[in-house]
């Protein structure tokens, strides 16, 4: 799962699409700011020539029932309800009614502060004045407190005329006397969404997100349409570490993937080219120098002197073994073997118990069980020369084995004398023995290793145990 989860977050089509995602969000947050702050101060301007019109017809309803006659005040009043009212509610009640929206903005404050700074200006004798916002359903009117929904229909419909609208109402109450407050609701032709703005609503988050994913989802699609030619090109090149003939890609894509695409079938005609060649090579050389190496050897056999025949014979017994050396290095290194799934603890089982026949020299600690996708017959080349050069030289071995994040390490400690360490780089060089003098093996086998360890995306390094003897350590990538 959570190699799932890796291949996924580091695939290029999560890496661009995630990448575009938080551009678009991004571009669409700073021009949403932008138009949030010139609509927002188009809003305010508008709004503040709203509540300066309605202050000042407020102001002149205000007047004209202050320089009333106090006796004519309630007959003017009596005379617009049945008439049906007049576009603002008006009473004259006895006490200040409580009014006012449980929330305040910024917004509801500024009509507030700037509706009560034109009044106390415009109206005329006015011992105290107080302006409130409302909602429909919450007004109080008269000096009960009534709601306006239990008035009768004639008194407010026309006064306060809304709809199906949600619309705020001022309401304005100035003292004209220590028994007398004029009362006037307004409807303010403005929606509550205007006196508390927010930068993205709903709709705008909906919108944000189906216009976001459609792009990611388009991109994304383009993005494997351009990723199909490069994950054939990548199978194809994996595919060329186990076999030697693999399909030329289909050149599909964009010009750049075509590029790539004819590219790569080119390498792989050259390198087939240079196999075969290398083939007829170490083929002729393995005819042409094996002949004249037989007959040498049976002109040697026939010498008469013992001395001068001992010499030739060994100089043709270490020839043929760095020819057959030579040749077993390019067989063993060879390419055309198929990569498959291989259970590296029965390996190294079959291994230790080759070596175990007559007496226990390899000691296992392994998982239970551990698979690797690779080449079975050159992992166990490379695993059994290891071993057997751990035997050779220190007597007995010990073998682990642990998986290392994508890796698959192998480590191998004999209990010999160890190496200096100016050899232990050169030991990997072709027909290199530490000491010469010991014929044992041709120098071949960590060459070998090492090159099979390469071919499977590892290593091969020395190093020697603090106590004693020589650790080797093969490294295997999980993939090809």
């Amino acid at each position: 799962m959570r190699t799932l989860a890796l291949s996924l977050f580091t695939s290029i089509r999560f890496r661009i699409g995630a990448t575009l995602l938080i551009v678009i969000v991004i571009a669409q947050l700073i021009a949403g700011l932008i138009w949030y702050q010139t609509s927002a101060q188009k809003e305010q301007e508008s709004l503040q020539k709203t509540v300066q019109s309605l202050t000042s017809n407020v102001a002149d309803t205000y007047n004209y029932f202050e320089a009333l006659p106090v006796s004519y005040r309630y007959l003017i009043l009596n005379q617009i309800r049945e008439m049906g009212g007049t576009r603002f509610f008006i009473s004259i009640n006895q006490r200040k009614l409580d009014v006012g929206l449980p929330t305040q903005t910024a917004r509801t404050a500024m009509i507030l502060e700037q509706a009560s700074t034109r009044l106390s200006k415009s109206v005329r004798h006015a011992q105290h004045i107080d302006v409130a916002l409302s909602r429909r359903q919450d007004l109080k009117v008269f000096n009960s407190g009534i709601k306006l929904e239990a008035l009768p229909a004639i008194w407010a419909d026309y006064s306060l005329a809304l709809g199906d609208l949600d619309l705020p109402i001022v309401v304005v109450q100035i003292q004209m006397s220590q028994s007398e407050w004029f009362y006037l609701a307004a409807t303010l032709p403005v929606p509550f969404s205007t006196l508390s703005p927010q930068f993205i609503d709903q709709k705008q988050l909906v919108f944000l997100g189906i216009s976001s994913l459609l792009l990611v989802f388009c991109t994304v699609w383009l993005l494997r349409l351009e990723i199909r030619p490069i994950r054939r090109l990548a199978k194809a090149a994996t595919l060329m570490s186990g076999q030697l003939y693999v399909e030329e890609v289909q050149e599909e894509g964009s010009k750049e993937t075509r590029a790539a695409v004819r590219a790569f079938n080119k390498m792989q005609r050259r390198i087939r080219a240079y196999i075969r060649d290398r083939e007829m090579l170490f083929g002729a050389i393995s005819h042409d120098l094996k002949t004249p190496l037989a007959c040498l050897k049976l002109r040697t056999a026939m010498l008469e002197d013992d001395a001068e025949r001992q010499k030739f014979e060994t100089v043709l017994t270490e020839f043929d073994v760095l020819l057959e050396g030579a040749l077993q290095c390019i067989r063993e290194t060879d390419i055309h073997e198929e990569v498959e799934w291989i259970n590296l603890v029965d390996t190294l089982e079959q291994c230790a118990a080759y070596y175990n026949r007559s007496k226990r020299k390899v000691q296992l600690s392994l998982p239970v069980e551990s698979r690797f996708l690779g080449k079975p017959l050159a992992i166990k080349r490379c695993l059994y020369n290891v071993i057997d050069n751990a035997i050779k030289y220190g007597g007995s071995a010990e073998v682990g084995l642990y998986d290392d994040h994508d890796k698959v390490v192998i480590q191998v400690r004999d209990f010999g004398p160890g190496l200096e360490t100016k050899w232990q780089e050169k030991v990997f060089e072709p027909y290199f023995r530490v000491d010469a003098k010991t014929h044992l093996g041709s120098g071949l086998g960590l060459t070998i290793s090492r090159s099979i360890a390469r071919s499977h995306g590892g290593d091969l390094y020395v190093q020697n145990h603090p106590q004693q003897g020589l650790i080797v350590t093969i490294q295997l990538a999980c993939e090809l």
